[in-house]
């Protein structure tokens, strides 16, 4: 299984918290966990088996938000191993693999 947190690097209003989310797509998923609030970062997280669509689409939607960076955290729950993205404008700006 894994994992999938979203963050945003700034604090976004209420309002752009929630069109984040559902642009990257995230209310298509069942289990997720998401607590808009004004004055916060943006915060949600997904479990599912494959990330690799997940990565790719919140990916490529940063670059309706132009400026702003986001943080997708991908955890494999099974072998422990967590690889982190930092995002902006559509483009994955650094990749780190964490294991254990």
């Amino acid at each position: 299984m894994r994992a999938i947190s979203i963050k945003s690097v700034e604090v976004l209003e209420e309002e752009l918290q929630l069109h984040v989310h559902h642009t990257f797509g995230m209310e298509q998923y069942t289990d997720y966990v998401f607590k808009p609030g004004g004055g916060k970062n943006y915060s949600a997280t997904i479990i599912m088996h494959s990330s690799d669509h997940v990565v790719s689409q919140v990916t490529e939607a940063t670059a309706m938000f132009p400026g702003r960076e986001f943080i997708l955290d991908d955890l494999d729950t099974d072998s422990n191993v967590s690889t982190t993205y930092r995002l902006k404008d559509g483009e994955i700006l650094e990749k780190k693999i964490s294991i254990g």
